[in-house]
Protein backbone atom coordinates (compact mmCIF):
# COMPACT_ATOMS: atom_id res chain seq x y z
CA UNK A 1 0.00 0.00 0.00
CA UNK A 2 2.67 1.94 1.12
CA UNK A 3 4.61 1.68 -2.02
CA UNK A 4 1.93 2.83 -4.21
CA UNK A 5 1.13 5.47 -2.56
CA UNK A 6 4.62 6.11 -2.84
CA UNK A 7 5.26 5.54 -6.30
CA UNK A 8 2.10 7.42 -7.09
CA UNK A 9 3.14 10.31 -6.13
CA UNK A 10 6.37 10.12 -7.58
CA UNK A 11 4.64 9.75 -11.38
CA UNK A 12 2.59 12.70 -9.73
CA UNK A 13 5.61 14.43 -9.15
CA UNK A 14 7.41 13.89 -12.32
CA UNK A 15 4.32 14.77 -14.14
CA UNK A 16 4.36 18.25 -12.43
CA UNK A 17 7.76 18.46 -13.34
CA UNK A 18 7.54 18.16 -16.98
CA UNK A 19 4.46 20.26 -16.87
CA UNK A 20 6.18 23.09 -15.18
CA UNK A 21 9.01 23.10 -17.97
CA UNK A 22 6.88 23.23 -20.53
CA UNK A 23 5.30 25.85 -19.20
CA UNK A 24 4.70 28.99 -21.79
CA UNK A 25 4.59 32.57 -20.50
CA UNK A 26 2.38 34.62 -23.06
CA UNK A 27 2.75 38.39 -23.41
CA UNK A 28 0.79 40.69 -25.01
CA UNK A 29 2.83 41.75 -28.27
CA UNK A 30 -0.02 43.10 -30.56
CA UNK A 31 -2.41 46.02 -30.12
CA UNK A 32 -5.22 45.40 -32.44
CA UNK A 33 -7.37 48.86 -33.43
CA UNK A 34 -9.90 50.14 -36.05
CA UNK A 35 -13.16 49.45 -37.69
CA UNK A 36 -15.66 46.80 -37.92
CA UNK A 37 -13.37 44.54 -39.47
CA UNK A 38 -11.00 44.80 -35.94
CA UNK A 39 -14.25 44.81 -33.91
CA UNK A 40 -14.31 40.88 -35.71
CA UNK A 41 -11.44 40.23 -35.53
CA UNK A 42 -11.27 41.06 -32.02
CA UNK A 43 -14.56 38.55 -31.38
CA UNK A 44 -13.08 35.80 -33.75
CA UNK A 45 -9.28 35.78 -31.98
CA UNK A 46 -7.96 36.05 -34.93
CA UNK A 47 -5.04 37.40 -34.14
CA UNK A 48 -4.46 34.95 -31.40
CA UNK A 49 -5.69 31.79 -33.29
CA UNK A 50 -3.16 32.72 -36.20
CA UNK A 51 0.06 33.28 -34.40
CA UNK A 52 -0.49 29.92 -32.41
CA UNK A 53 -1.11 28.65 -36.07
CA UNK A 54 2.37 29.14 -36.89
CA UNK A 55 4.04 28.64 -33.90
CA UNK A 56 3.84 31.69 -31.69
CA UNK A 57 1.22 30.62 -29.43
CA UNK A 58 2.86 32.46 -26.96
CA UNK A 59 2.27 35.86 -28.47
CA UNK A 60 -1.27 37.91 -27.54
CA UNK A 61 -3.25 40.80 -28.86
CA UNK A 62 -5.04 43.21 -27.06
CA UNK A 63 -7.95 45.31 -28.16
CA UNK A 64 -11.58 46.18 -26.97
CA UNK A 65 -14.45 47.62 -27.66
CA UNK A 66 -13.59 51.15 -27.98
CA UNK A 67 -10.14 50.90 -29.81
CA UNK A 68 -11.99 48.11 -32.19
CA UNK A 69 -15.44 49.72 -33.22
CA UNK A 70 -17.82 48.92 -35.85
CA UNK A 71 -18.57 51.67 -38.19
CA UNK A 72 -15.35 53.60 -37.40
CA UNK A 73 -13.89 55.96 -39.90
CA UNK A 74 -10.11 57.84 -39.50
CA UNK A 75 -11.87 60.76 -38.00
CA UNK A 76 -12.92 59.11 -35.22
CA UNK A 77 -9.31 57.84 -34.25
CA UNK A 78 -7.81 61.32 -34.23
CA UNK A 79 -10.24 62.22 -31.43
CA UNK A 80 -9.31 62.40 -27.44
CA UNK A 81 -11.74 59.94 -26.65
CA UNK A 82 -10.02 56.92 -28.66
CA UNK A 83 -6.39 57.96 -28.59
CA UNK A 84 -6.81 58.49 -24.56
CA UNK A 85 -8.07 54.71 -24.90
CA UNK A 86 -4.95 53.86 -27.39
CA UNK A 87 -2.46 55.58 -24.86
CA UNK A 88 -4.13 54.06 -21.71
CA UNK A 89 -3.90 50.32 -23.48
CA UNK A 90 0.05 51.53 -24.23
CA UNK A 91 0.95 51.93 -20.72
CA UNK A 92 -1.14 49.02 -19.40
CA UNK A 93 0.39 46.12 -21.43
CA UNK A 94 4.38 47.46 -22.36
CA UNK A 95 4.94 44.49 -23.86
CA UNK A 96 3.18 45.68 -26.76
CA UNK A 97 5.87 45.86 -30.16
CA UNK A 98 3.17 46.15 -33.15
CA UNK A 99 -0.38 47.87 -33.78
CA UNK A 100 -2.49 46.21 -36.10
CA UNK A 101 -4.49 48.87 -37.68
CA UNK A 102 -7.85 47.97 -40.02
CA UNK A 103 -9.12 51.79 -40.24
CA UNK A 104 -9.88 53.48 -43.96
CA UNK A 105 -12.58 51.07 -45.18
CA UNK A 106 -15.66 53.10 -44.27
CA UNK A 107 -14.33 56.57 -45.40
CA UNK A 108 -14.40 55.03 -49.08
CA UNK A 109 -17.86 52.90 -48.62
CA UNK A 110 -19.42 56.02 -47.39
CA UNK A 111 -17.74 58.51 -49.44
CA UNK A 112 -17.36 57.37 -52.43
CA UNK A 113 -19.52 57.29 -55.57
CA UNK A 114 -18.94 55.33 -58.82
CA UNK A 115 -19.85 58.80 -60.79
CA UNK A 116 -16.92 60.93 -58.76
CA UNK A 117 -14.62 62.33 -61.12
CA UNK A 118 -11.16 61.77 -61.39
CA UNK A 119 -10.81 64.46 -59.45
CA UNK A 120 -12.74 63.97 -56.95
CA UNK A 121 -11.48 60.73 -56.39
CA UNK A 122 -8.31 61.89 -56.29
CA UNK A 123 -9.23 64.49 -53.21
CA UNK A 124 -10.68 61.52 -51.54
CA UNK A 125 -7.64 59.42 -51.41
CA UNK A 126 -6.07 62.54 -50.31
CA UNK A 127 -7.90 63.17 -47.61
CA UNK A 128 -8.05 59.64 -46.34
CA UNK A 129 -4.47 59.06 -46.75
CA UNK A 130 -3.75 62.14 -45.05
CA UNK A 131 -5.65 61.29 -42.23
CA UNK A 132 -4.49 57.89 -41.60
CA UNK A 133 -0.33 59.11 -41.99
CA UNK A 134 -1.91 61.33 -38.70
CA UNK A 135 -2.89 58.16 -37.04
CA UNK A 136 0.34 56.20 -37.54
CA UNK A 137 2.30 59.21 -36.55
CA UNK A 138 0.03 59.53 -33.17
CA UNK A 139 0.72 55.50 -33.13
CA UNK A 140 4.28 56.36 -32.90
CA UNK A 141 4.05 59.32 -30.55
CA UNK A 142 2.80 56.87 -28.37
CA UNK A 143 5.69 54.70 -28.22
CA UNK A 144 9.18 55.11 -30.09
CA UNK A 145 9.80 52.38 -32.05
CA UNK A 146 6.47 50.61 -32.15
CA UNK A 147 5.83 49.01 -35.13
CA UNK A 148 2.58 49.82 -37.43
CA UNK A 149 0.75 46.70 -39.73
CA UNK A 150 -1.97 48.74 -42.02
CA UNK A 151 -4.34 45.91 -42.35
CA UNK A 152 -6.05 46.77 -45.20
CA UNK A 153 -9.15 44.46 -46.54
CA UNK A 154 -10.31 41.79 -49.09
CA UNK A 155 -12.63 42.20 -52.23
CA UNK A 156 -16.02 42.48 -51.12
CA UNK A 157 -19.03 40.89 -52.76
CA UNK A 158 -21.86 43.63 -52.67
CA UNK A 159 -23.29 42.51 -55.80
CA UNK A 160 -23.78 38.39 -56.20
CA UNK A 161 -24.60 38.42 -52.54
CA UNK A 162 -27.24 41.02 -53.07
CA UNK A 163 -28.41 39.93 -56.00
CA UNK A 164 -29.08 36.52 -55.59
CA UNK A 165 -30.26 36.62 -52.21
CA UNK A 166 -34.31 36.81 -50.90
CA UNK A 167 -34.00 40.06 -49.32
CA UNK A 168 -33.00 41.37 -52.64
CA UNK A 169 -33.60 45.62 -51.46
CA UNK A 170 -33.91 44.54 -47.72
CA UNK A 171 -30.72 43.32 -47.60
CA UNK A 172 -28.86 45.28 -44.68
CA UNK A 173 -26.06 46.08 -47.52
CA UNK A 174 -27.73 47.06 -50.25
CA UNK A 175 -28.36 50.97 -48.91
CA UNK A 176 -24.62 50.54 -48.56
CA UNK A 177 -23.76 49.18 -52.23
CA UNK A 178 -26.99 52.13 -53.09
CA UNK A 179 -24.95 55.11 -52.32
CA UNK A 180 -21.96 54.03 -54.33
CA UNK A 181 -24.05 53.62 -57.26
CA UNK A 182 -24.34 49.94 -57.68
CA UNK A 183 -20.46 49.42 -58.76
CA UNK A 184 -19.58 46.29 -60.16
CA UNK A 185 -16.81 43.93 -59.12
CA UNK A 186 -13.96 45.30 -61.25
CA UNK A 187 -14.53 49.11 -60.17
CA UNK A 188 -14.61 48.63 -56.22
CA UNK A 189 -11.82 46.12 -56.80
CA UNK A 190 -9.83 48.76 -58.23
CA UNK A 191 -10.62 51.28 -55.76
CA UNK A 192 -9.75 49.37 -53.01
CA UNK A 193 -6.30 48.01 -54.76
CA UNK A 194 -5.27 51.83 -55.14
CA UNK A 195 -6.01 52.72 -51.24
CA UNK A 196 -3.64 49.70 -51.22
CA UNK A 197 -1.05 50.57 -53.23
CA UNK A 198 -1.15 54.24 -51.73
CA UNK A 199 -0.51 52.81 -48.25
CA UNK A 200 2.10 50.41 -49.84
CA UNK A 201 3.97 52.96 -51.59
CA UNK A 202 4.52 55.03 -48.53
CA UNK A 203 5.03 51.96 -46.13
CA UNK A 204 8.14 51.24 -48.48
CA UNK A 205 9.73 54.38 -47.09
CA UNK A 206 8.90 54.24 -43.49
CA UNK A 207 10.32 51.64 -41.55
CA UNK A 208 7.74 51.60 -39.03
CA UNK A 209 4.96 51.45 -41.69
CA UNK A 210 4.62 47.58 -42.94
CA UNK A 211 1.56 46.36 -44.74
CA UNK A 212 0.95 43.17 -46.62
CA UNK A 213 -0.83 43.22 -49.70
CA UNK A 214 -3.42 40.22 -49.85
CA UNK A 215 -7.29 41.88 -51.44
CA UNK A 216 -7.00 38.82 -53.44
CA UNK A 217 -6.08 36.36 -51.09
CA UNK A 218 -9.85 34.97 -50.51
CA UNK A 219 -10.31 33.98 -54.28
CA UNK A 220 -6.76 32.37 -53.66
CA UNK A 221 -8.10 29.91 -50.62
CA UNK A 222 -11.20 29.44 -51.62
CA UNK A 223 -11.40 29.85 -55.32
CA UNK A 224 -14.80 29.84 -57.52
CA UNK A 225 -15.55 26.09 -57.41
CA UNK A 226 -19.33 26.72 -58.22
CA UNK A 227 -20.41 28.90 -60.99
CA UNK A 228 -20.33 32.67 -59.85
CA UNK A 229 -23.81 33.87 -59.23
CA UNK A 230 -23.56 37.05 -61.56
CA UNK A 231 -21.49 38.05 -64.44
CA UNK A 232 -18.42 37.16 -65.49
CA UNK A 233 -20.09 33.73 -63.99
CA UNK A 234 -17.33 31.33 -64.17
CA UNK A 235 -15.47 28.85 -62.41
CA UNK A 236 -11.61 28.92 -61.11
CA UNK A 237 -9.85 26.39 -58.68
CA UNK A 238 -8.42 27.31 -55.59
CA UNK A 239 -4.48 27.74 -55.15
CA UNK A 240 -4.74 29.11 -58.81
CA UNK A 241 -5.41 33.05 -58.81
CA UNK A 242 -2.03 35.09 -58.77
CA UNK A 243 -1.53 36.74 -55.46
CA UNK A 244 -1.62 39.59 -53.71
CA UNK A 245 -4.53 40.76 -56.57
CA UNK A 246 -6.20 37.90 -57.40
CA UNK A 247 -8.43 38.54 -60.12
CA UNK A 248 -10.07 42.25 -59.97
CA UNK A 249 -13.26 41.12 -61.90
CA UNK A 250 -13.89 38.64 -59.48
CA UNK A 251 -15.23 39.26 -55.84
CA UNK A 252 -13.90 37.35 -52.44
CA UNK A 253 -16.02 33.95 -52.68
CA UNK A 254 -19.73 34.20 -51.11
CA UNK A 255 -18.64 31.18 -48.72
CA UNK A 256 -16.10 33.85 -47.24
CA UNK A 257 -18.68 35.95 -46.41
CA UNK A 258 -19.95 35.92 -42.65
CA UNK A 259 -22.95 34.30 -42.46
CA UNK A 260 -25.98 35.87 -40.60
CA UNK A 261 -27.71 32.36 -41.81
CA UNK A 262 -30.58 34.45 -43.84
CA UNK A 263 -28.21 36.05 -45.79
CA UNK A 264 -24.38 36.74 -46.33
CA UNK A 265 -22.57 39.55 -45.49
CA UNK A 266 -21.48 41.83 -48.35
CA UNK A 267 -17.99 43.20 -46.59
CA UNK A 268 -17.28 41.42 -43.40
CA UNK A 269 -15.68 37.60 -43.30
CA UNK A 270 -16.28 34.39 -41.60
CA UNK A 271 -14.21 33.87 -38.82
CA UNK A 272 -12.15 30.90 -41.11
CA UNK A 273 -11.80 33.61 -44.15
CA UNK A 274 -10.42 36.44 -41.10
CA UNK A 275 -7.92 33.53 -40.33
CA UNK A 276 -6.97 33.22 -44.03
CA UNK A 277 -6.62 36.76 -44.28
CA UNK A 278 -4.57 37.07 -40.86
CA UNK A 279 -2.28 34.52 -41.75
CA UNK A 280 -1.13 35.46 -44.94
CA UNK A 281 -0.09 38.63 -42.93
CA UNK A 282 2.08 36.89 -40.92
CA UNK A 283 3.45 34.02 -43.26
CA UNK A 284 4.79 37.69 -44.81
CA UNK A 285 5.78 39.58 -41.84
CA UNK A 286 4.81 38.66 -38.15
CA UNK A 287 6.27 35.02 -38.15
CA UNK A 288 9.68 36.47 -38.80
CA UNK A 289 9.11 39.69 -36.73
CA UNK A 290 8.35 37.74 -33.70
CA UNK A 291 11.86 35.76 -34.05
CA UNK A 292 14.18 36.44 -31.02
CA UNK A 293 17.56 37.54 -31.52
CA UNK A 294 18.90 35.71 -33.93
CA UNK A 295 17.05 33.15 -36.49
CA UNK A 296 18.04 31.00 -38.99
CA UNK A 297 16.51 29.01 -41.64
CA UNK A 298 17.55 25.29 -42.21
CA UNK A 299 19.63 24.68 -45.10
CA UNK A 300 17.88 23.06 -48.36
CA UNK A 301 20.85 21.11 -49.41
CA UNK A 302 22.12 19.58 -46.14
CA UNK A 303 18.56 18.54 -44.95
CA UNK A 304 16.44 15.65 -45.29
CA UNK A 305 15.61 12.23 -43.55
CA UNK A 306 17.12 9.14 -42.70
CA UNK A 307 15.81 5.82 -41.68
CA UNK A 308 15.84 2.90 -40.00
CA UNK A 309 16.47 0.91 -42.55
CA UNK A 310 19.18 2.73 -44.38
CA UNK A 311 17.09 5.00 -47.08
CA UNK A 312 17.97 8.49 -46.87
CA UNK A 313 15.29 11.14 -48.66
CA UNK A 314 15.41 15.16 -49.15
CA UNK A 315 11.78 15.02 -48.12
CA UNK A 316 11.09 15.50 -44.38
CA UNK A 317 9.68 12.76 -42.56
CA UNK A 318 9.16 11.62 -39.05
CA UNK A 319 7.51 8.55 -37.43
CA UNK A 320 6.83 4.90 -38.56
CA UNK A 321 5.48 3.21 -41.28
CA UNK A 322 5.51 -0.50 -42.75
CA UNK A 323 7.99 -1.48 -39.91
CA UNK A 324 9.88 1.59 -40.92
CA UNK A 325 11.18 4.58 -38.58
CA UNK A 326 11.88 7.86 -39.67
CA UNK A 327 13.81 10.93 -38.16
CA UNK A 328 14.05 14.07 -40.12
CA UNK A 329 17.53 16.02 -39.66
CA UNK A 330 17.49 19.88 -40.16
CA UNK A 331 21.08 21.43 -40.64
CA UNK A 332 21.36 25.08 -40.04
CA UNK A 333 24.04 27.94 -40.55
CA UNK A 334 25.11 29.72 -37.42
CA UNK A 335 28.32 31.24 -38.28
CA UNK A 336 26.23 34.42 -38.52
CA UNK A 337 25.23 34.94 -34.94
CA UNK A 338 27.11 36.90 -31.98
CA UNK A 339 29.73 35.08 -29.84
CA UNK A 340 27.68 34.69 -26.47
CA UNK A 341 25.61 32.36 -24.86
CA UNK A 342 22.09 31.37 -25.19
CA UNK A 343 19.39 31.22 -22.81
CA UNK A 344 17.08 29.57 -24.99
CA UNK A 345 16.31 28.09 -28.94
CA UNK A 346 13.51 26.59 -30.50
CA UNK A 347 13.14 25.08 -33.96
CA UNK A 348 9.68 25.93 -35.60
CA UNK A 349 8.30 23.20 -37.98
CA UNK A 350 5.61 23.20 -40.33
CA UNK A 351 3.66 20.11 -40.86
CA UNK A 352 2.82 19.23 -44.50
CA UNK A 353 0.88 16.07 -44.62
CA UNK A 354 0.03 13.39 -42.09
CA UNK A 355 -0.35 9.44 -42.86
CA UNK A 356 -1.72 7.30 -39.74
CA UNK A 357 -1.49 8.33 -36.26
CA UNK A 358 0.32 11.67 -35.80
CA UNK A 359 3.84 11.07 -34.50
CA UNK A 360 4.38 14.94 -33.29
CA UNK A 361 4.24 14.95 -29.40
CA UNK A 362 6.24 16.30 -26.92
CA UNK A 363 7.83 12.78 -26.07
CA UNK A 364 9.83 13.50 -29.39
CA UNK A 365 13.36 11.97 -29.61
CA UNK A 366 15.61 14.85 -30.28
CA UNK A 367 19.56 14.84 -30.50
CA UNK A 368 21.70 17.60 -31.19
CA UNK A 369 25.29 17.78 -33.21
CA UNK A 370 27.63 20.68 -33.38
CA UNK A 371 29.26 20.34 -37.04
CA UNK A 372 27.83 17.21 -38.18
CA UNK A 373 26.26 13.71 -37.00
CA UNK A 374 28.64 11.70 -39.33
CA UNK A 375 31.11 14.14 -39.94
CA UNK A 376 29.69 14.99 -43.74
CA UNK A 377 27.53 17.93 -43.98
CA UNK A 378 25.39 15.84 -46.24
CA UNK A 379 22.70 13.62 -44.63
CA UNK A 380 23.40 9.90 -45.01
CA UNK A 381 21.93 6.75 -43.66
CA UNK A 382 24.59 6.92 -41.17
CA UNK A 383 22.96 9.76 -39.42
CA UNK A 384 20.33 7.62 -37.90
CA UNK A 385 22.24 5.94 -35.21
CA UNK A 386 25.07 8.72 -34.84
CA UNK A 387 25.66 10.16 -31.48
CA UNK A 388 24.33 13.50 -30.83
CA UNK A 389 26.61 16.07 -28.32
CA UNK A 390 22.83 16.15 -26.12
CA UNK A 391 19.95 14.20 -26.52
CA UNK A 392 16.71 15.02 -25.08
CA UNK A 393 13.23 15.85 -26.04
CA UNK A 394 11.26 19.20 -26.47
CA UNK A 395 8.05 21.37 -25.47
CA UNK A 396 5.75 21.00 -27.97
CA UNK A 397 3.89 24.27 -28.60
CA UNK A 398 1.93 25.78 -31.19
CA UNK A 399 -0.57 23.29 -33.55
CA UNK A 400 1.13 19.75 -34.32
CA UNK A 401 -2.20 18.07 -35.07
CA UNK A 402 -3.20 20.03 -38.23
CA UNK A 403 -1.80 19.97 -41.87
CA UNK A 404 0.25 23.37 -42.93
CA UNK A 405 0.26 24.60 -39.11
CA UNK A 406 3.20 25.34 -37.64
CA UNK A 407 4.14 23.74 -33.94
CA UNK A 408 7.55 24.78 -31.89
CA UNK A 409 9.97 22.84 -30.77
CA UNK A 410 11.44 24.48 -27.56
CA UNK A 411 14.41 23.11 -26.93
CA UNK A 412 16.51 21.30 -23.98
CA UNK A 413 19.09 23.90 -22.29
CA UNK A 414 21.34 20.65 -22.79
CA UNK A 415 21.32 21.94 -26.16
CA UNK A 416 22.64 25.30 -25.80
CA UNK A 417 25.99 25.16 -25.21
CA UNK A 418 25.96 23.29 -29.05
CA UNK A 419 24.61 26.26 -30.54
CA UNK A 420 27.64 28.05 -31.42
CA UNK A 421 29.25 30.76 -34.47
CA UNK A 422 32.30 28.22 -34.65
CA UNK A 423 30.40 25.43 -36.69
CA UNK A 424 27.17 24.69 -38.18
CA UNK A 425 24.07 22.77 -36.53
CA UNK A 426 22.02 19.50 -37.10
CA UNK A 427 19.40 18.81 -35.23
CA UNK A 428 17.93 14.97 -35.65
CA UNK A 429 14.13 14.63 -35.10
CA UNK A 430 12.60 11.30 -33.97
CA UNK A 431 9.47 9.82 -33.32
CA UNK A 432 9.47 8.45 -29.63
CA UNK A 433 11.10 5.34 -28.86
CA UNK A 434 8.82 2.54 -30.37
CA UNK A 435 6.22 4.93 -31.55
CA UNK A 436 4.09 2.94 -34.52
CA UNK A 437 1.36 3.71 -36.93
CA UNK A 438 2.12 6.80 -38.21
CA UNK A 439 4.43 9.29 -40.38
CA UNK A 440 4.01 13.20 -41.15
CA UNK A 441 5.82 15.26 -43.80
CA UNK A 442 7.14 18.34 -43.18
CA UNK A 443 7.95 21.49 -45.11
CA UNK A 444 11.35 21.43 -46.21
CA UNK A 445 13.29 24.57 -47.15
CA UNK A 446 12.74 24.93 -51.02
CA UNK A 447 10.23 27.63 -49.74
CA UNK A 448 12.00 30.64 -47.64
CA UNK A 449 8.65 30.90 -45.88
CA UNK A 450 8.14 27.46 -45.17
CA UNK A 451 11.64 26.50 -44.22
CA UNK A 452 12.07 24.89 -40.51
CA UNK A 453 13.89 27.88 -38.30
CA UNK A 454 15.81 27.88 -35.55
CA UNK A 455 15.74 30.48 -33.45
CA UNK A 456 17.29 31.71 -30.54
CA UNK A 457 17.37 33.90 -27.28
CA UNK A 458 20.77 35.78 -26.55
CA UNK A 459 21.81 35.03 -22.67
CA UNK A 460 24.20 37.36 -22.67
CA UNK A 461 22.96 40.42 -24.70
CA UNK A 462 25.45 41.49 -27.37
CA UNK A 463 27.25 44.93 -26.51
CA UNK A 464 25.07 46.77 -29.34
CA UNK A 465 27.27 49.74 -31.08
CA UNK A 466 27.41 52.90 -29.20
CA UNK A 467 29.35 55.98 -30.48
CA UNK A 468 32.12 57.87 -28.20
CA UNK A 469 28.96 59.53 -25.97
CA UNK A 470 27.61 55.77 -25.23
CA UNK A 471 24.45 57.00 -27.18
CA UNK A 472 22.93 53.54 -28.58
CA UNK A 473 23.27 53.08 -32.43
CA UNK A 474 19.93 51.92 -34.22
CA UNK A 475 20.04 50.55 -37.42
CA UNK A 476 17.72 50.24 -39.68
CA UNK A 477 16.78 48.15 -42.62
CA UNK A 478 13.30 49.26 -45.03
CA UNK A 479 11.06 48.20 -46.63
CA UNK A 480 11.71 44.55 -45.21
CA UNK A 481 11.07 42.17 -47.03
CA UNK A 482 12.42 44.10 -49.69
CA UNK A 483 11.71 43.62 -53.65
CA UNK A 484 14.50 45.64 -55.26
CA UNK A 485 16.05 48.00 -52.79
CA UNK A 486 16.58 47.77 -49.44
CA UNK A 487 17.56 51.27 -47.59
CA UNK A 488 19.71 51.34 -44.63
CA UNK A 489 19.33 54.13 -41.64
CA UNK A 490 22.13 54.46 -38.79
CA UNK A 491 21.81 56.63 -36.10
CA UNK A 492 25.09 58.68 -34.45
CA UNK A 493 27.39 56.60 -36.61
CA UNK A 494 28.97 56.86 -40.11
CA UNK A 495 28.77 53.64 -42.23
CA UNK A 496 31.96 52.67 -43.85
CA UNK A 497 31.04 49.36 -45.33
CA UNK A 498 28.22 46.57 -45.61
CA UNK A 499 28.84 43.05 -46.28
CA UNK A 500 25.64 40.85 -47.74
CA UNK A 501 26.05 37.00 -47.26
CA UNK A 502 23.22 34.20 -47.80
CA UNK A 503 21.62 31.46 -45.06
CA UNK A 504 24.87 29.62 -45.92
CA UNK A 505 27.69 32.29 -45.54
CA UNK A 506 28.53 32.83 -49.07
CA UNK A 507 29.58 36.73 -49.36
CA UNK A 508 27.35 38.04 -52.06
CA UNK A 509 28.12 41.43 -54.18
CA UNK A 510 26.94 44.43 -52.70
CA UNK A 511 27.23 48.48 -52.87
CA UNK A 512 25.51 50.67 -50.84
CA UNK A 513 25.26 53.98 -52.76
CA UNK A 514 25.18 57.03 -51.74
CA UNK A 515 21.73 58.04 -50.34
CA UNK A 516 21.88 54.74 -48.40
CA UNK A 517 20.44 52.14 -50.34
CA UNK A 518 21.10 48.94 -51.93
CA UNK A 519 20.30 47.51 -55.44
CA UNK A 520 18.74 44.07 -54.38
CA UNK A 521 17.59 42.95 -57.35
CA UNK A 522 20.38 40.29 -58.42
CA UNK A 523 19.53 38.46 -55.18
CA UNK A 524 17.34 35.31 -55.59
CA UNK A 525 13.97 35.36 -53.08
CA UNK A 526 14.97 34.51 -49.72
CA UNK A 527 16.69 35.25 -46.17
CA UNK A 528 20.01 37.45 -46.18
CA UNK A 529 22.21 38.93 -43.34
CA UNK A 530 23.36 42.42 -44.08
CA UNK A 531 26.97 43.33 -42.24
CA UNK A 532 26.88 46.95 -41.18
CA UNK A 533 30.62 48.48 -40.38
CA UNK A 534 30.62 51.88 -38.91
CA UNK A 535 32.96 54.20 -37.12
CA UNK A 536 31.49 52.90 -34.09
CA UNK A 537 31.78 48.96 -34.49
CA UNK A 538 29.78 46.81 -36.78
CA UNK A 539 26.44 44.24 -36.52
CA UNK A 540 24.29 42.09 -38.55
CA UNK A 541 20.47 42.33 -39.26
CA UNK A 542 18.53 40.20 -41.76
CA UNK A 543 16.42 41.09 -44.26
CA UNK A 544 13.91 39.01 -46.73
CA UNK A 545 14.37 39.68 -50.71
CA UNK A 546 10.96 39.02 -52.00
Amino acid sequence: MKKSLLLSIAVLAVSLNLSAQCTETSKTKVLLIGDSWASFMNIDQTINNAMKNWGHSGVKYISNTTVAENGAETNDFLTANKLNAIKTLFAQNPDIEVVHVSIGGNDFLGDWKKSFSAGKTDTLFFDVKQRLLAIFDSLKSYKPGVQIVWSGYCYPNFKEVINTSSLGSNHPFYGTWQKMEFPDFIEINNLLNRVSDSVASYAANDPQLHFVPATGILQYTYGQTTALGVAPGGTYPAYTVPLPYGDPNYPSNKNSMRDYFLTKDCFHLSPAAYLDFIEYQVQKFYHKFFMNDFYVLSENTNTGSVSSQGNVSSTLSVGESAGETFASVLSFNTSAMYDTTLAKASVFIRRESLTGTNPITGNLQLKIKSGSFSGNATVEAADYNAAGDANGSACLFGVSNTDKKWFRLDLPSSFLPFITKNNPVQISVAPSAGFTGGKVTLSNASNPEFAPVLNMVYGQTPVGLTDEKGNEIQLLLFPNPANNVLNVQVTNATITGIEITDVVGRILPATLSSNGSINIQHLSAGNYFLKVMTTAGQTVKQFVKE
